[in-house]
């Protein structure tokens, strides 16, 4: 399988001769964020028609539009349908995404640093490497193809009464502004439904409970109608060398235009519990990281360098991390198999 340099080594490895895993003392970092580039607003303050649920492991109240009894984390008891095979599916590329909520750190010889937006010396941030991946085909050599490839498929789009929709890992052509896509060989998408909400409503709100005691800048941030809110799933973010899966999580997002061409303001709140994120290990090659968890990377895991501040929530009893990721995403054309 072709390594993705970006997500993989070029995450990692060009921190090795500066960075060892996070252990250690604390120190204080300096933020260097840009709030300019938040796909999401902050969270609004107007009169929400979503139905709240109760967020599990926090006492605060989830405003997600996701209806429980949809779930779809099982996939062999989804009812859903099954996109690739579909010539009737609406597909969605993610053209941008960000990390927002927790924040990963490492130690660079001393101290401890945030590299989720930060650039260190030799080093780009998290959020830097996900978006050249994202947007770029810097393959060695070139093979064609857009780096990372993340869709929505809805089967199909419906902004009046909704319907069903599945998060999916695609091979999708260079370059991005013709790009099209088929779902990745060897890949299932994650089949769920979703709801539609209009203007001066809310499809989805952060859970004040579940974000870091660290206030990070950009703020996880809401997302507003008209929109669509879709979940409960599971699903796994593919960075190449390794996986993130995430459980029990929800996807939304506002459409621009009848038929939206665009999607803003999407956010993406899911689920790492510490025994999946232990055993989420980074690639044996790279030097010093080298079958490290995940885990470590975040504040609250007994090896990472962040000692002021603890990100881990609760799922029920399950400890672990509620990430929130925003995202932008545009239509493709797409070619079902």
């Amino acid at each position: 399988m072709m390594r993705l340099p970006h997500l993989t080594l070029t995450l990692f490895a060009p921190a090795l001769l500066l960075a060892v895993a996070c252990s250690g003392d604390d120190s204080a970092e300096t933020s260097a964020t840009d709030p300019s580039t938040s796909t999401s607003t902050s969270t609004s303050t107007s009169t929400s028609t979503t139905d709240p649920t109760t967020s599990a492991g926090s006492e605060s109240t989830s405003t997600s539009t996701t209806d429980p009894t949809t779930s779809t984390t099982d996939p062999e008891t989804t009812t859903t349908s099954d996109p690739t095979g579909d010539p009737n599916v609406d597909a969605f590329r993610f053209n941008k995404i960000f990390v927002r909520d927790p924040h990963f750190f490492i130690t660079p010889l001393i101290g401890c640093e945030d590299i989720t937006d930060n650039n260190l010396p030799l080093v780009d941030s998290v959020n830097k490497q996900f978006n050249d991946a994202i947007q770029n085909d810097k393959a060695e050599p070139p093979d064609g193809l857009l780096d990372m490839n993340f869709m929505l498929l809805f089967m199909p789009l419906d902004q009046a009464a909704g319907g069903e929709v599945a998060f999916a890992t695609g091979d999708c052509t260079a370059p991005i502004e013709t790009s099209a896509c088929v779902v990745k060989p060897g890949t299932e998408p994650s089949p769920t439904t979703y709801k539609n909400q209009g203007e001066g409503t809310m499809c989805f709100e952060p859970v004040p409970g579940e974000l870091s005691s660290a206030d990070y800048n950009p703020k996880p941030g809401a997302t507003e109608g008209p929109c669509f809110g879709a979940g409960p799933l599971s699903f796994t973010l593919d960075l190449g060398d390794f996986q993130l899966p995430f459980a029990d999580a929800t996807i939304a997002a506002q459409y621009v235009g009848d038929p939206a061409d665009e999607i803003i303001q999407g956010s993406i709140r899911g689920f790492i519990s510490e025994e999946v994120a232990d055993a989420t290990k980074l690639p044996a090659d790279i030097p010093l990281l080298g079958g490290k968890g995940i885990g470590e990377l975040l504040p609250g895991h007994t090896k990472n360098c962040k000692k002021t501040h603890d990100d881990r929530d609760l799922n029920g009893d399950v400890s672990g991390w509620w990430f929130y990721i925003e995202f932008e995403a545009s239509r493709v054309p797409f070619t079902a198999g």
